[in-house]
């Protein structure tokens, strides 16, 4: 029998694939797992494949096609989590609060997958709908209509996906204990006479702001900074919010 007819017939998998009960879920579990360890730009479709014990033309029939499919059910395993059960009777600045909030602790559970998600377009894709629908839902309540809610949706999706995305970046693969310490003695020894206001902060603000860090979200928290962007962002929209509808 041929590997293609193995898979699958009449739309189900047989052969190795059913009996060793592969479903999209477990594959997008395992995927996780493995990014956890080894991080995401060690991540091997083949390695993958090795741990569930089937073949990659296995995965690739439950997940689309392509390896891009599986980044985009990764990608979605998150965004679908957090929009679940948003109740509609509570108002639009809450809910979007609460999706974004929980947006963030899912990915502090998985750090590794961050550099997945935002910063690569593959990991995009219609499986992200339930997180999209719930912030398109909260910004029409809000009384958003056309290009006003598409840059409303960039600006909560840029800003608040982007910069849990930065706050979760990986260090460089190689020698990374090296890296941090040549890069806090970098830092350590900003000149004073060039940089005269970064310098005063430095006590405070050494590894603990974006782009003078050499450890991640892992390590040191920026929740107090996010949220701090989530209520300027929402404060913002609803100072610029359009006449709302009565179901706002």
């Amino acid at each position: 029998m041929s590997e293609k007819n193995d898979q699958k017939s009449n739309g189900k998998p047989r052969g190795r694939a059913a009996a060793v009960g592969l479903t999209k879920d477990r594959i997008v579990d395992v995927a996780i797992a493995q990014i956890d360890e080894k991080g995401f730009h060690a991540f091997s479709m083949r390695e993958l494949a090795r741990a569930l014990g089937v073949s990659p033309n296995n995965i690739y029939w439950h997940v689309g096609g392509t390896k891009e499919d599986l980044f985009g059910e990764i990608a979605a395993r998150f965004t679908a989590e957090v929009s679940q059960s948003l109740p509609r009777d509570k108002p639009w600045q809450d809910r979007l609060r609460t999706v974004f909030l929980s947006y963030r602790e899912a990915v502090s559970d998985h750090a590794n997958v961050a550099p997945l998600l935002g910063a690569q377009l593959k990991s995009n894709g219609v499986a992200n709908l339930a997180l999209v629908e719930a912030v398109l839902t909260a910004l029409h309540d809000a009384g958003y209509r056309g290009p006003g809610m598409r840059d409303a949706f960039n600006a909560l999706i840029g800003g608040l996906c982007g910069f849990v995305t930065m706050e979760f970046a990986p260090a460089p693969d190689d020698k990374a204990q090296e890296w941090e310490a040549l890069f806090a003695e970098r830092v350590a020894g900003i000149d004073p006479a060039l940089f005269p206001y970064t310098h005063s902060v430095l006590p405070e603000f050494s590894n603990r702001i974006f782009v003078l860090r050499w450890e991640n979200g892992k390590d040191v928290s920026y929740a107090s900074s996010f949220d701090f962007l989530l209520d300027l962002l929402i404060e913002g929209l609803s100072a610029h919010a359009p006449n709302q509808t009565p179901t706002s």
